[in-house]
């Protein structure tokens, strides 16, 4: 994806709506992956990551004859073979005998309260692979700054802007998209789907 391209998807990501009437509504990251693989074009937002990165107001009041702000997100998805798996916030490689030394994929400033990825932006196109080498005592340190996304630059993490990437592990890795395990794999890929579902933060029937 072009930098021309990003641009315009960030240009475009938010824009004014006539209210829906009704819209399925979504209280988690992992409804909001479910609602975009089940066809929903546009939700409503009350829970999780992305809701909380995006302002996480519940106490919003939308009129029936008013507009509202539509926010276009992008949607991770998870190549495992003929299977297909979606996120919307988080992917976790998990390494299971080092969990220090595991490997993400970030949709969201915000991940449970830290900031892994402190510049990633839900509209852009692009998701944040960041890769940990840390050693057990580099991690305490780290954990410490996740919250002020302080922890970031350290030369034993590696961060890295992309809308694909490709896995190949001497051993089974554990994955996590958005808080939910789908098992252990060696190979798999991932890619962004650009402003995949739009979802309207706080909208309520």
């Amino acid at each position: 994806m072009s930098k021309d391209n990003s641009s315009h998807l960030l240009q475009t990501w938010a824009k004014e709506v006539r209210r829906p009437r009704t819209l399925k509504i979504a209280e988690s990251d992992k409804q909001i992956a479910e609602l975009y693989a089940a066809g929903e074009s546009m939700i409503g937002i009350i829970g999780g990551n992305l809701f909380t990165s995006l302002g996480g107001n519940i106490g919003l009041d939308y009129p029936s004859n008013s507009t509202v702000t539509s926010c276009s997100i992008d949607i991770g998805c998870v190549s495992i073979g003929d299977d297909s798996f979606y996120f919307a916030s988080t992917l976790l490689v998990l390494n299971l005998l080092r969990p220090w030394a595991s490997t993400g994929i970030v949709n969201t400033q915000l991940s449970n309260g830290n900031r892994y990825a402190p510049k990633a932006h839900p509209g852009d196109g692009f998701m944040e692979e960041i890769e940990s080498n840390l050693d057990i005592r580099q991690a305490i340190i780290a954990r410490k700054k996740l919250r002020s996304g302080d922890h970031l630059p350290h030369p034993q993490l590696r961060l890295k802007k992309g809308k694909a990437f490709t896995y190949d592990f001497p051993k089974r890795m554990k994955l996590i998209l958005d808080s939910k395990s789908i098992g252990r794999y060696k190979a798999f890929s991932v890619k962004v789907i650009p402003h995949a579902i739009q979802v309207i933060v706080g909208f309520s029937n």
